[in-house]
């Protein structure tokens, strides 16, 4: 009986201990989620030898030009990253894959409540041409403009039909074609195109072309607008703009 009773006891007793080790791993344990690492600071930057930069393509263009004499002058290796150019650049800076953002990126009410921005380093005027010489601009108006462009920031939501094309043909096209009402086109671009008697500018709109940081990064932004400074007052920016452009087109 006392060899029964003790058999019956050690059973009970791997069941509870089996038992307490299947709630221990069935009952979840919480996590602490890891902080979000902060923007990086432009000593680490010096000390890393490299400062990213965001970008909308690698293509040759004015702005890549003059992220080039930005490495020159900053003796910094600079990484330019491809990111699309939309409404969720400022995602990448938040999550630190890039320090700053660099590329037709016009100041609006938009870009400054999202970003950090630089002093301006490029001022000129969007037109909006259209077939119409007296079309009157709304927001139901059909809007084409071209990708990567400064046109493609400052429509935004300002409008209901907006269509982005790959290449100035294809935009110019469309409206030749009837397809949109009008079309954005930066001052400096319009003037190296051959005038169309068909085509007419029916607005203009100022603006100004800025480079864009993480709202709180204080250091990298005050560091980088001392070397934009600097390629602008040596005359380097004003060489570049006039490589693309028949005026000089580079902010003060």
């Amino acid at each position: 009986m006392k060899r029964y009773l003790l058999i019956l006891s050690i059973i009970s007793l791997l069941f509870l201990t089996c038992g307490c080790q299947a709630q221990s791993q069935d009952t979840p344990t919480d996590t602490v989620a890891a902080p979000e690492k902060s923007p990086a600071r432009w000593d680490e930057i010096i000390k890393s030898n490299e400062i990213r930069i965001g970008i909308p393509s690698l293509e040759d263009s004015m702005d890549n030009r003059l992220i080039d004499a930005f490495e020159k002058e900053s003796g910094i290796t600079v990484k330019k990253v491809v990111l699309p150019w939309d409404s969720s650049l400022a995602d990448h800076l938040n999550k630190n894959e890039v320090e700053m953002l660099w590329g037709q990126l016009p100041a609006t009410s938009d870009s400054s409540s999202l970003f950090r921005l630089s002093n301006p380093y490029f001022h000129s005027n969007v037109r909006y041409l259209a077939t119409k010489e007296d079309l009157a601009v709304e927001k139901t108006t059909k809007i084409g403009v071209l990708q990567f462009s400064v046109g493609q920031f400052m429509t935004g939501s300002n409008f209901d039909s907006v269509t982005v094309y790959n290449t100035s043909d294809a935009m110019f096209s469309a409206l030749l074609g009837n397809r949109v009402d009008c079309i954005l086109c930066d001052d400096p671009t319009f003037q190296n195109m051959k005038a169309d008697p068909r085509i007419h500018t029916v607005k203009e709109a100022p603006y100004d072309l800025v480079v864009a940081f993480q709202q709180n990064n204080t250091s990298v932004a005050s560091e980088a607008e001392k070397i934009i400074a600097r390629i602008k007052a040596d005359g380097t920016a004003s060489d570049i703009c006039l490589q693309w452009y028949q005026n000089d087109y580079i902010k003060k």
